[in-house]
């Protein structure tokens, strides 16, 4: 955060400052300090961007994400996430923002204008997936039990599990060569079951 501030008074003459972070980070599963980011953001006027690709539909009390988490809804400029991941669409994804940017986007990106739009089913998917959300926090709150649970037996069985209380839960064996040994042994354990 002091490397972040650092760099907001370096650019204080900018006419546009854009600080740009995943709310959650897909190798580890780290949180980003999202409240932080937003206070930064409002002290050195500068907009902040979030990826919530792994957190849209299940991170927060309800799944709304990282500002959910935070307790900061609203307080973010710009958010970009997928319909491919927890709200099961497979494809797609969406920007979120002021109404400037989204019709920037719609003139100008590359992805608007030069590809075939969402089919049908896909849409209909991602909007039930949000319906989901928005409506029950049943599904959110399976999740975290069953990260709790994942986590807390594998710790037992000796493991350390690194991130936080994110359902993304690396299990950390610090050496390369183990992690490829691991990795294909438990690949050897799944393909009986695949076939």
């Amino acid at each position: 955060m002091s490397d972040l501030e650092q760099r907001l008074r370096e650019e204080k003459n900018a006419r546009l400052k854009l600080i740009v972070t995943d709310g959650v980070f897909s190798m580890d599963g780290d949180i980003a300090p999202l409240d932080k980011i937003c206070e930064l953001g409002d002290k050195y006027n500068a907009l902040v961007f979030v990826d919530e690709a792994h957190a849209t539909g299940f991170f927060g009390k309800t799944g709304r994400g990282t500002e959910e988490y935070h307790n900061i809804i609203g307080k973010v400029d710009i958010i970009n996430s997928t319909l491919g991941k927890a709200m099961g669409g497979a494809s797609g994804g969406y920007t979120t923002g002021p109404k400037e940017l989204i019709d920037l986007l719609r003139q100008r990106g590359r992805p608007y204008l030069f590809s075939n739009s969402l089919p049908p089913p896909v849409v209909a998917a991602g909007i039930k997936a949000f319906d989901i959300v928005l409506n029950s926090n049943n599904l959110a709150e399976r999740l975290r039990h069953n990260t709790k649970r994942f986590r807390d037996a594998m710790t037992k069985a000796g493991f350390t599990i690194g991130g936080s209380d994110h359902p993304i839960c690396p299990v950390m064996l610090y050496e390369e060569r183990l992690a490829s040994v691991f990795a294909d042994e438990m690949l050897g354990e799944l393909q009986p079951h695949l076939y």
